[in-house]
C-alpha cells in the first residue's frame, strides 16, 4: 500500500496535468481564433465601419504600420472575447468534481448567463450607443474652422472600448444576484438603497454616453430594468430555498 503522502502527491500531479491540458486547449483555441480574425481583416473592418454609415466620415491611417497594427490588435482582443466562453466551460469542468450539486448548478447557470449578458451589452452599444455618440461628436465639431480627421486606429480603439465597457456593465445584475444569493447583501438592504442605486445607474449612463438625455435614457432604462429583474429573480430563488430549508 502506498503512503497517504504519496497518494496525495499523485492526485495533485493528476490535477495539475488536467489543468495543463485545459490551459493548452484554451491557448490553442485563442491562437486559431486570432489567426482567423486576422485572415478576415476586411470583414472585421466592415463590422467596425457599420456605425459610421450615413455620417459621411472617412477614416485614415497616419503611420505606415497603423492599419496592420490595428488589425493585429483587433484580432488579439477579438480572440480573447471568443475564447472567454471556453475559459468558463473549462473552468467549470475543472472545478465540477470538487463542488456540491447546488454549487455546480449555480456556477453552471452563472457561467451560461455571463456571455449572454456580455453579448447583449455589446450589441446594445454597437447598435444604439455608438451611433449616437458618433453623431454627437460630429455635431460638436461643427461651427468653427476645426475639421474632423479621424484615424482608423483611434476609432477602432474607441469602438472596441465602448463595446467592452457596455458588455462588462451588463454583468452588474449577475454580480448583484450572486451577492444576494450568497447572503453577503440582503434584499432588505438593496430595497432600502434602491433610490441611491437608481441614481448610480443614471450617473453611470451619463458617463458612458454622450451628454444628451436620449442617449442616457437609452442606456439607463435597460440597466434599471435588469436591476429590477434581478431583485425579482432573487426573491423567487431565496423564497424557494428558504421554503425548502
Amino acid at each position: 500500500m502506498g503512503s497517504p503522502d504519496r497518494e496525495n502527491s499523485e492526485s495533485y500531479a493528476d490535477h495539475l496535468e488536467v489543468l495543463r491540458g485545459k490551459i493548452i486547449s484554451v491557448l490553442a483555441f485563442f491562437c486559431i481564433s486570432a489567426v482567423l480574425l486576422f485572415s478576415f481583416a476586411e470583414a472585421t473592418a466592415a463590422f467596425l465601419l457599420a456605425p459610421l454609415e450615413g455620417l459621411g466620415v472617412t477614416l485614415y491611417y497616419f503611420r505606415p504600420y497603423e492599419k496592420l497594427l490595428t488589425y493585429m490588435r483587433l484580432a488579439f482582443w477579438g480572440g480573447m472575447v471568443l475564447t472567454a466562453p471556453l475559459v468558463l466551460v473549462q473552468g467549470w469542468l475543472f472545478l465540477r468534481p470538487a463542488l456540491r450539486r447546488s454549487e455546480a448548478r449555480y456556477l453552471l447557470l452563472g457561467g451560461g448567463i455571463v456571455p449572454v449578458l456580455f453579448a447583449a451589452g455589446s450589441a446594445f452599444a454597437y447598435r444604439v450607443i455608438a451611433p449616437l455618440a458618433l453623431r454627437f461628436f460630429l455635431a460638436f465639431g461643427e461651427g468653427d474652422n476645426i475639421l474632423p480627421l479621424w484615424g482608423f486606429g483611434e476609432y477602432a480603439s474607441f469602438l472596441f472600448s465602448l463595446l467592452l465597457a457596455s458588455g462588462l456593465v451588463f454583468q452588474a445584475p449577475l454580480l448583484l444576484l450572486a451577492l444576494l444569493l450568497s447572503g453577503i447583501v440582503s434584499l432588505r438592504t438593496i430595497t432600502r438603497l434602491r433610490p441611491w442605486i437608481i441614481l448610480s445607474i443614471g450617473l453611470l449612463a451619463a458617463l458612458l454616453t454622450p451628454p444628451d438625455v436620449v442617449s442616457q435614457v437609452l442606456l439607463g432604462v435597460p440597466l434599471y430594468l435588469l436591476f429590477e429583474l434581478t431583485l425579482a429573480l432573487a426573491r423567487i430563488v431565496i423564497g424557494r430555498r428558504d421554503g425548502s430549508g
